[in-house]
């Protein structure tokens, strides 16, 4: 970390540690991680109000660090800023009561900071984390060692094949894929990856998509499987990409569907009017 991110980042922990202290104070604390350790340390804790738990996380830079700030501290994924949010749960509950597990799909898992929140939150859900830089992966891995997540060396697309990873130098959150048939990187999809789960054991609940613009490829085609998840999170980016409607695809196949749109922070939350 050089010397200017080391201020910026721990001016910014101070700060957050201070807001935390401010709403303590006035009664109004509903955060429910609490980021405990510096920025400036490789090894950060992260306090869990509700269970009481300690998380460990590993971080490599900047970046990492501000990837557990949105996860836990800012809580992106969490359904509590959710009018359905109550709903959402009871949907978790019966498709637990049913025999079958609640599945999670996290595409673009980058660290596994997003993987180990909804670990934290849905612990019985079968999670399979997909990303496809090796060293973010492997940290992935340290990030989530109880073992039972599944982990791919991929990118996700419409159909199953090869790829390439392309580097645009926007740190470890930025590598983008890029179909190419003789590629070293295996491309899967989503529907291949649930053809290959028993339905009788296994239900969809969430899927996660934050995949740098290659959302566009993923819902150009075989998009059956958006309606079967109760939940879809997307980060969409036209914002990195202008001109190139890498949001259109997706925009097109969901407004096919009855589901609400959310629109919270950099995520979209696409959620089924009627749930399982």
């Amino acid at each position: 970390m050089s010397s200017g991110e080391y201020v910026r980042t721990t001016r910014n922990w101070i700060m957050d540690r201070v807001r935390q202290q401010i709403r303590s104070i006035r009664g109004n604390n509903r955060v429910r991680f609490k980021l405990l350790t510096p920025p400036f340390l490789s090894r950060q804790r992260v306090y869990d109000t509700a269970t009481g738990k300690v998380i460990n996380l590993r971080i490599r830079n900047t970046i990492d660090w501000y990837v557990i700030g949105q996860i836990f501290a800012n809580n992106d994924y969490g359904f509590e800023k959710l009018a359905r949010s109550t709903e959402l749960l009871h949907c978790y509950q019966r498709l637990i009561d049913s025999g079958r597990q609640p599945l999670i799909i996290d595409c673009g898992a980058n660290s596994g900071m997003a993987t180990r929140f909804f670990r934290e939150t849905f612990w019985e859900t079968r999670i399979i984390a997909i990303e496809p830089d090796e060293g973010n992966l492997q940290l992935a891995r340290e990030n989530n060692p109880e073992g039972t997540t599944e982990f791919r060396l991929a990118g996700v697309s419409s159909a199953d094949g090869r790829g390439v990873l392309v580097d645009p130098h926007l740190g470890n959150w930025g590598f983008q894929t890029v179909a190419a048939s003789e590629g070293p990187l295996e491309m899967v999809s989503i529907q291949a990856l649930l053809q290959k789960l028993p339905e009788d054991q296994v239900a969809p609940f969430i899927i996660k998509i934050d995949i740098e613009g290659f959302e566009a490829d993923l819902f150009s085609k075989n998009t059956d499987w958006i309606a079967k998840f109760p939940v879809l999170i997307i980060e969409l980016h036209d914002y990195m990409l202008p001109k190139a409607g890498s949001s259109k695809n997706f925009l097109r196949e969901i407004s096919k569907l009855d589901r609400d749109f959310l629109l919270s922070g950099e995520n979209v939350f696409s959620i089924a009017h009627d749930l399982p």
